[in-house]
């Protein structure tokens, strides 16, 4: 038995330290022209925005007194200062300029000292917009619940707020009329660091209509306001929460139900049964490549961690399921990230140094008073430390596995414009093997025998624009993005006379340019339309080459050129009553190297059933052009002709069908049950009667076969989540999946996949305990629990041929029969943060496997002297 333990037993892998502070913003030197005779003081305070680059926030209490005093103001040239000193005169108003804000609150007697903001405080600010139209909106009213006295804010006729509260997790409510209640709960404030929200309101379809959405309703509410099933918003601070997250945003979603973990130490998900590669990955509304490091090559979804951290991450949506109709290309999933925008009114700066690496991220404003800013990450690091430490395993061979990367978020707001970004990501990972001149070792391990180096490139640059007309109902969005992909493989083998020899080599670049826009137009508050187009152009370059057991070589991809596809897509949602909505829906999908096509309708609903209980439903068809380089596969014919016979495969299709029900047990304490069926058609398989391949099992690489797309399958399950919001300073999250997954390749019989492993739990909990004179410090305990019932494999058994000859033989009715080992693992996270008065530091500890278990990861039947299985454990 072979033991490969790349992240061995109890890891270390993350010591975290992070530090934060700001810069002192410049002071603003903006003029105000104003002539106003008699007017409320509030409408004097409206003019002042419209007039300059000011903006008001003021607590609840102030709205009788500001709608009831009335001022005349003659003002020419005058400074923000002198024109407050003048305007709150004697009206028991005080005010603090904060960057280009203006936070007014209610003088406080002068026997009465201030003891609602005690220790730290921090500013909180942000911007409350409707959910459908994305239209700003003023007047919402912001509550701070937890509070010791009662404080809140007014949002300014651009939507934005601003508050001071003590830091620590706060939780806000906004209201407006006609608008649904929502809570903003859990939120992290912390020194050093401003918090900025974003919040949309439902309009309520029946004026008036009072309806609270609680925290847990919020959590399921995808962004998308499309979605009805199948939808999950995940917040940055689940990153940073779950044990062994280590930031990075696909290991936070392999917490959810019918979603689990390629494997020890890497972040690949399958998703109700799913192979990896099903998952498209979008970036600011548009398509890119696997953003991970150290990927296995074409068609690995997964990788050791993302390229892109949570810290430079907004909350965005993750599917798995019946996608609403704006989405194409995808079987499995949906990861549709969102940047955040850097702080538009002061400069801050992180550090972070761990012994897996380094990151240093920028954030500040380009302009203030035209609230453009910018954000910037850079990561680099060298996973030689940790196992030279012996905190992980890697092969005495393994060349060091080295990565660095970089993200960024530019953001320029315009007043009639809309508003302009530039984003981009890119990252580098490298490593590889040394063969060993043991001959020894090679017999212990024929993988000691190779000479290996891989490496892997990915970058996305775009550029997007969003525009509200000034109908405030109808809003325009386009995405212009240059993404490149490539990965090299090159092995060499040693012989007995220790001379190298090519064992094979691959590389692909896959330089890509897409286009997208939509238009979304809210009729009323029961009727929201949204239609657009995407156009990818692809240009490629891919060669692949193998050499048999006479090292004689073969060529089986070599080709360079370019083709394109077209998406196209429109859906409605029709909100019935306010108990009932029904989103509709069709994608349209024309792949041009081939001229294949999909129309898939989409269709989804939810009802309230009353007593914090909702029913919804989904169903889609879906597909998904395979990579670019099956389909010129080369093959060489029995004549010595070569052929390319992938060039006609369809576009592999899936429908979906999901029925969901969800019921808040209590204020924080939430049940969610999914039923689904997904029927797969249109795989690609291997077009011979007795052939069992099917790419539905594949995991990665080039191609090197000729399929046929004649392939079929289905994922059926059930899955339960009971959540626990924070709240009382502890959570928990228990999931559960019972599920079956199985294919049908030509030969016409049904085996199980690969991924099949029948079940899966995860358990997660996590207790915070407030340190320090003033409670405002943080130590923190997560922990988290997985199990599976094993990945499948195929058994060999042993044969003898005509001359006495022992081989292996894979039956075909045993194909995917035998369950590995059940997988178990346990993480724990500790972490402790203290805030300081300008700046706040975390030191931080993840532990994954921290029990030590060895599971197994791979099956590798051989024969080496009679039969003998290799074990591939982890």
């Amino acid at each position: 038995m072979k033991k490969s333990r790349w992240i061995g037993a109890a890891t270390l892998q993350s010591l975290l330290l992070f530090f934060a502070t700001t810069v002192p913003a410049l002071a603003q030197n903006e003029r105000i022209t104003l002539d106003l005779n008699n007017v409320p003081l509030i409408s004097a305070l409206d003019s002042i925005q419209q007039h300059s680059g000011y903006r008001f926030s003021y607590s609840l209490e102030l709205v009788p007194l500001l709608k009831e005093s009335r001022v005349s103001i003659h003002f020419k040239n005058h400074s923000i200062e002198k024109v407050l000193s003048l305007l709150f005169a004697e009206k028991g108003i005080k005010y603090r300029v904060i960057d280009n804000m203006v936070l007014l609150s209610k003088s406080p007697p002068a026997s009465t000292k201030r003891t609602d903001l005690p220790g730290l405080i921090q500013v909180i600010k942000g911007k409350v917009a409707d959910k459908e139209s994305h239209s700003p909106l003023a007047n919402v009213s912001i509550t701070v619940l937890n509070a010791s006295m009662a404080r809140g804010a007014i949002t300014d006729s651009n939507g934005f707020f601003l508050l001071e509260i003590p830091v620590g997790r706060q939780s806000l409510q906004f209201s407006s009329i006609g608008y649904q209640e929502q809570l903003a709960a859990d939120i992290i404030v912390v020194s050093g660091k401003e918090t900025f929200l974003t919040i949309e309101l439902q309009e309520s379809v029946k004026t008036l209509r009072e309806v609270v959405v609680s925290q847990g309703q919020s959590r399921n509410r995808a962004l998308n306001s499309m979605a009805t099933v199948s939808a999950h918003v995940v917040t940055p601070e689940d990153a940073s929460r779950y044990a062994a997250g280590y930031n990075d945003p696909a290991r936070m979603v392999s917490a959810l139900a019918g979603v689990l973990s390629g494997g020890n130490g890497r972040n690949n998900i399958i998703i109700r049964g799913n192979a990896p590669g099903g998952l498209l990955w979008k970036l600011e509304g548009i398509e890119i490549p696997a953003p991970n490091h150290f990927s296995r090559g074409q068609g690995d979804a997964g990788g050791l961690f993302s390229i892109v951290g949570a810290g430079m991450l907004s909350n965005f949506d993750f599917f798995t399921g019946a996608f609403p109709a704006e989405y194409g290309n995808a079987l499995a999933g949906i990861m549709d990230l969102n940047l955040r925008k850097g702080n538009s009114d002061k400069a801050e700066y992180a550090l972070q140094v761990g012994v897996i690496g380094s990151e240093a991220s920028l954030e500040g404003p380009i302009s203030k008073s035209k609230k453009s800013s910018y954000l910037l990450n850079y990561r680099y690091g060298n996973l030689q430390f940790l196992s030279e430490g012996g905190i992980i395993h890697l092969p005495d061979n393994q060349k060091s596995p080295v990565f660095q990367d970089f993200s960024m978020h530019i953001n320029f707001p315009t007043r009639k414009a809309g508003e302009f970004s530039i984003f981009g990501i890119g990252g580098i990972s490298k490593t590889g093997y040394y063969s060993s001149n043991d001959s020894m070792m090679w017999r212990r391990d024929p993988g000691t025998q190779l000479d290996k180096v891989e490496r892997h490139l990915i970058g996305v640059l775009g550029v997007k624009h969003t525009l509200l007309l000034p109908n405030k109902k109808t809003y325009l969005k386009s995405t212009l993005a240059l993404s490149y992909q490539s990965d090299r493989l090159t092995s060499k083998e040693l012989d007995n006379n220790y001379h190298f020899w090519p064992k094979d080599s691959s590389r692909y670049s896959y330089p890509t340019i897409r286009f997208t826009t939509s238009v979304n137009h809210k009729f009323n508050s029961g009727s929201v339309v949204r239609a657009g187009m995407t156009y990818s152009h692809f240009f490629f370059s891919i060669y692949g080459m193998n050499y048999d057991q006479n090292r004689v070589s073969q060529v089986f991809l070599d080709q360079h050129g370019n083709t394109g596809s077209i998406e196209g897509f429109f859906q409605w949602k029709y909100r019935l009553s306010p108990n009932f909505e029904i989103n509709s829906g069709l994608h349209a999908t024309s792949f041009l190297l081939n001229h294949k096509y999909a129309i898939e309708p989409r269709l989804g609903g939810k009802l309230n059933t009353g007593s914090n209980s909702f029913l919804s439903f989904g169903f889609g068809m879906h597909s998904r052009i395979e990579p670019i380089s099956m389909y010129f596969t080369r093959i060489k014919e029995p004549g010595g002709a070569i052929t390319q016979p992938n060039l006609d495969l369809k576009l592999t299709k899936a429908m979906h069908y999901v029925l969901g029900y969800e019921k808040m047990l209590s204020k924080n304490l939430k049940l969610k049950a999914e039923i689904y069926y997904q029927y797969l058609y249109h795989i690609p398989v291997v077009d011979n009667p007795g052939s069992i391949i099917s790419t539905i099992n594949n995991l990665y690489g080039l191609t090197d076969t000729a399929y046929a797309s004649k392939g079929k399958g289905y994922n059926k399950g059930i899955e339960i989540t009971v959540e626990k919001f924070f709240s009382k300073n502890y959570y928990f999250l228990l999931s559960g999946s019972v599920f079956d997954s199985k294919y049908k390749p030509a030969n016409g019989q049904t085996y199980n996949t690969r991924f099949n492993t029948n079940y899966l739990v995860n358990a997660l909990a996590g207790k915070d305990f407030n340190t320090g004179a003033l409670k405002q410090n943080t130590f923190s305990i997560n922990v988290r629990a997985t199990s599976h019932g094993g990945f499948r494999y195929s058994p060999g058994r042993v044969a003898t041929d005509n001359s006495g000859k022992t081989y292996l033989l894979f039956p075909p009715e045993e194909t995917y029969s035998q369950h590995m080992s059940r997988y178990m693992r346990f993480d724990a996270g500790l972490k402790f943060r203290k805030n300081n008065r300008s700046y706040s530091w975390i030191l931080s500890l993840d532990v994954q496997n921290i029990t030590n278990r060895e599971n197994v990861l791979e099956v590798e039947p051989t024969l080496t002297q009679g039969i003998s299985y290799i074990l591939t454990q982890q």
